[in-house]
């Protein structure tokens, strides 16, 4: 038996940990698992995204030249560009790497994440 079964959650840091909970479960369909002492965990609710959970955690500030934590795998680049641009964010133009295409935003709070779409 291996001694790990999975990667269990990535930690994200968060100036207002509820802000950004309320915008990941609006715009990716996230579901709240727990809150405790200003951490909030999310994640995809069983329908086969995911076993992986975001966890919030309370900073006072956002490295915003900091590498990105994480990335979302996407069946479409180009819907997913499309709605972060409308909602305002940083977004990076959408770039090809053989069969891959990907792109970075910014949350809500200034972290990047990344795209792929394979």
């Amino acid at each position: 038996m291996a001694p790990v079964s999975r990667i269990d959650t990535i930690f994200v840091p968060a100036t207002d940990t509820r802000l950004a909970a309320d915008w990941y479960m609006r715009l990716f369909e996230m579901k709240e698992i727990f809150e405790s002492a200003g951490y909030i965990g999310l994640r995809f609710d069983g329908d086969g995204r995911g076993e992986t959970a975001i966890t919030l955690y309370p900073a006072c500030k956002i490295d915003r030249d900091a590498h990105y934590a994480f990335n979302f795998a996407t069946g479409d680049a180009d819907a997913l560009h499309a709605l972060l641009t409308s909602e305002g964010l940083e977004v990076t133009p959408i770039q090809s790497a053989g069969a891959i295409r990907y792109f970075d935003f910014r949350d809500v709070l200034g972290n990047w994440v990344n795209v792929c779409e394979a």
